[in-house]
């Protein structure tokens, strides 16, 4: 079947055959497949590009991996304490080291020039009975992503963390451009503060072939997904797919996997004149984003910061308990959703494979209620199983 390609197409596919580097081959290549109409005729032609196009991708994650060094990474690498890790990112002068001073007991450097940060400033925030680690990187700049500076270990250091708090300054001239820029580079790093609508997982195999498995209404055809897989040398695997995915999503799990972190957005600043302004127009064009107006300099808005990056991280707290015995002053830390078997393999494997039932005090119809593996917990819920 013909493609009936439109001239365009062909100065298009001319700029990216005399591309040299493979970033401009990667942007060349977009335009192309971009330009081309989507019918029948062009699906194969589609495809082979598509395939082109991750195995660019993929030489260029090669080539940043190569520019990073140990030390970078050992610089900008912090261990997690407490339950859970949030690190603050933001443009220089936001204030995000005003902010860790006022939520923790650290004591960061604050001087009124830029780039006054150049390594991770971490404390510990309090939450009602739990602690969070809060950590204060380097400023972020736009192209930060491309391997300047200290960039890629800030982004490194992004990607390892349990949630974001990305602080923005109301009294710069225009703060949604300071978002979007953040967000940009989290973006070239496959990090989204956005919940992806699809996931795919790609399990490769001794044996066996490609299976295509998909846990909801599958939108990719499976041909494609072999066929992609097939010209990456993947001959056996096993494809889950769940959700709203699209031929791209398969072949960006081939390579690198984008990570999901919960974010609330901090707009400091909100006491200079006209923030309240900007304020709106930031809630306005970020609608999808949790934004917090506050005032580091007043300590305006920053008491429901703890409570604000709790419910972003959806996690909860389980209490353990023996029988006879006062609950564990101590909570385990989990996911929403989580289970008694989770919580039981979380434990000891040992209580989930000897398992006999559980009491839970909490979120039960009644105190102490005798519940099975597939009962979900809730925050704050105390837990005795017994094997």
């Amino acid at each position: 079947m013909p493609t009936n390609l439109p001239p365009e197409c062909t100065v298009l596919e001319k700029r990216y055959l005399e591309a040299r580097s493979t970033s401009e081959k990667i942007k060349a290549l977009q335009q192309y497949l971009g330009a081309i109409p989507k019918h029948k005729g062009t699906e194969r032609l589609c495809a082979r590009l598509k395939t082109r196009l991750a195995r660019l991708r993929l030489a260029e994650e090669e080539a940043k991996r190569r520019r990073g060094s140990s030390y970078l990474a050992s610089r900008y690498t912090v261990k997690k304490e407490g339950a859970a890790q949030v690190v603050l990112l933001g443009l220089t002068g936001s204030g995000k080291s005003s902010i860790l001073t006022i939520l923790t007991s650290a004591k960061p450097e604050i001087y009124g020039y830029p780039f006054t940060t150049t390594t991770p400033t971490p404390g510990m925030m309090a939450y009602e009975d739990i602690q969070l680690q809060l950590v204060e990187a380097p400023a972020l700049f736009a192209g930060a992503s491309e391997g300047g500076g200290w960039g890629p270990g800030v982004l490194g250091l992004a990607r390892n963390a349990d949630g974001l708090m990305l602080v923005i300054d109301l009294s710069a001239l225009d703060p949604c451009l300071q978002l979007e820029t953040l967000i940009d580079e989290l973006s070239k790093s496959h990090i989204t503060i956005v919940e992806q609508r699809g996931k795919v997982e790609i399990e490769r195999k001794e044996a066996g072939g490609i299976q295509v498995v998909s846990l909801s209404k599958l939108n990719v055809p499976v041909h494609e997904v072999k066929h992609l897989l097939r010209k990456m040398k993947i001959a056996n695997a096993v494809v889950r797919i769940r959700g709203d995915v699209e031929l791209d999503d398969v072949a960006q799990a081939l390579f690198h996997k984008t990570v999901y972190k919960p974010t609330i957005v901090l707009a400091n600043k909100i006491d200079v004149a006209g923030a309240e302004g900007k304020l709106r127009t930031l809630r306005t064009a970020f609608s999808h984003l949790t934004i917090i107006a506050v005032s580091a300099l007043l300590k305006q808005g920053v008491e429901n910061v703890p409570q604000r990056i709790f419910e972003a991280l959806k996690i909860l707290r389980v209490y353990t308990k023996r029988p006879r015995q006062p609950p564990a002053e101590k909570p385990m830390i989990m996911q929403e959703q989580s289970t008694i078997g989770d919580a039981a393999k979380m434990i000891h494997k040992d209580f989930y494979k000897d398992f006999k039932y559980a009491r839970l005090w909490g979120s039960s119809m009644y105190p102490g209620e005798r519940v099975g593996l597939n009962r979900v917990l809730q925050d704050k819920d105390v837990l005795e199983i017994r094997v």
